[in-house]
This record gives C-alpha cells, structure tokens and sequence, in this order.
C-alpha cells in the first residue's frame, strides 16, 4: 500500500491486531490440556473468570472507565453474565472431553448459529438467508463428529461444546443493547466481575492447590491476562481499525488456530470423520462472516 496518511498505517494494523487477538483466545483450551494435575474445568473457568475480571477492571481503572454498575439495567446485565459463567463451565468441560480441537470448533462454530436463533425469539430479527444453509452445513459437521470412533469425542463431551455454544449465544444476543449504552471493556469487565462472584463456591468444592504451584500460577496468569484481558484488547482495538465484515472473518483465526495446537502441539488423536467435521463446522461458521455486514 502506497498510501503516505495515516490511515494506510492503520489498515495495516487494525488486521494484524484482530489476528492477534484471534491468537490470544485459541490457546484457552490449550492452556488447560497443560495444566497441573488435579486442574478440574470447574475450577480452570473460575480462574479465567476472576484473573480475567480483575486484570480487566484495573485495565478499566488505569483508562479512567470505571463502569457505573448500579445504573445498569439489572436483568439483562445478569443474564448476559450468567452465559459468560455458563460458557467457562462448559467449554473447558468439553475441551476436556474432547480434545482441544474438537471442543473449541464445536464450542466456537455454533455460537453464531445459537446467536441466529436466539436473536430470531427474542430480539425479533430475521436471520439472513445464508444462516440457514450454514447451519445445514453445521448440523452435518456435527453429526461426523457424533460418529467418529475416537473415544475422546463422546457424546457427553459433544453435548457440553454445544451448550457452550449456545451459552455463548445467550452472551451475544443479551449483552447487544449493553454494548450500545457502554464501551466494549466495561461491558466485558462487569460481566467477568458478576460471573467471577458467581463461581467463587467452585473453589471450596473442587481442589485448588494445584493453583500455588509454578505452573498453576503460569496457567492462571495465561488464563486470565492472555486469553482474557489482552486478547480482548487486541480483538477491539483491531475491530475499531478494520471493516466489520473483514473483522468477523479474521476472528475464524480463533477455531482454526486451537485446532492446530491440539492437532499438532498436543497430538491429539483425530479421525477421518473429526477432520471433515471440522471442516464443515469451521465453514459454516465462515459463510456466516463473509455474508454479515
């Protein structure tokens, strides 16, 4: 690009930095598969949620964004929390079930479609034509998952990405008329806050003295600093500087990349049938980005 304004420089940029952030969110499933044993997903999501939240509202305190929570429409704040808490829960349940490659692209290729339906009821937007063959194409995709012969992609485990995906969903569609009201910071900063609140019994169930380990503490600064409050700063910061329609589709960078590290950096296990499902999951979720304006 031969441009010599400022703009140019932040063409360059706003994509760099959405990858980035991309990269950031695919190494959550990950840096469970590396956690101490003893790590239950219970307690991996707490983690993410509490060293996420208040890595997030110092970031908040620093810019001078302290969000007003007590102006805030309640119900629809909390609903919006409880599909972040339920989202940890289920994801790293599934991840842990299924592998990372697996239960991220399952999790993360049917949040949109989750997303289609639940704004269809309750926000009364129609979804466009293209969701309805994207979700025929993911429908397949999960039904090749279903019948793989790995013993790692069990139903239960299947089940668990769903949930999350539709968790997510609930996240997306509720947290929409936040997002118009407040910056995308304090809304994922007061939202972390209210689910991190809520898991804290998760602790005094499930063991946690893995946690004061050196890998403990390296797992749960990564959960929350890297995958959390950096990678959601890169993500914004490259959607504010990138068209939205490019932005979504960079974002795919996400499933694809936590494929390839469990494919490839945990070795896990895949089959013929996993790998098509994942293609057809990871393209459906594509002609939805490429169709969204």
């Amino acid at each position: 690009m031969s441009l010599k304004t400022g703009n140019s420089t932040l063409i360059g940029k706003g994509p760099l930095l959405v990858i980035a952030g991309a990269l950031c969110f695919s190494t959550t499933g990950t840096s469970q598969a590396l956690a101490p044993e003893g790590a239950s997903p219970m307690v991996i999501g707490a983690l993410r949620l509490w060293v996420g939240g208040l890595a997030m509202l110092a970031w908040c305190a620093f810019t001078r964004q302290m969000p007003r929570i007590a102006v805030w429409p309640k119900w629809l704040t909390l609903i919006s929390a409880l599909g972040i808490l339920i989202y940890q829960i289920t994801f790293f349940a599934a991840v842990a079930r299924t592998g990372v490659a697996v239960g991220t692209v399952v999790a993360i290729g049917t949040s949109p479609i989750a997303a289609g339906l639940l704004g269809a009821l309750f926000l009364r937007e129609k979804p466009q034509k293209i969701w309805y063959p994207a979700t025929f194409v993911a429908i397949v995709g999960l039904a090749l998952l279903s019948f793989s012969d790995n013993i790692k992609a069990d139903p239960l485990g299947l089940i668990m990405a769903l949930i999350a995906g539709f968790s997510y969903g609930i996240y997306s569609v509720f947290s929409k008329s936040l997002a118009n009201k407040y910056s995308p910071v304090q809304v994922m900063t007061v939202l972390f806050a209210i689910g991190a609140l809520l898991i804290t019994p998760v602790f005094f169930i499930y063991p946690t003295y893995w946690i004061a380990s050196a890998p403990g503490v390296l797992v749960s600064l990564h959960l929350g600093i890297i995958t959390t409050a950096l990678a959601y700063t890169l993500y914004l910061s490259g959607l504010r500087l990138t068209p939205v329609s490019a932005g979504v589709t960079l974002g795919l960078f996400e499933p694809f990349a936590a494929a390839c590290w469990g494919i490839f950096l945990l070795n896990e296990p895949v089959t013929l049938h996993q790998i098509i499902g994942i293609i057809l999951l990871f393209s459906a979720t594509a002609l939805l980005a490429l169709k969204t304006k």
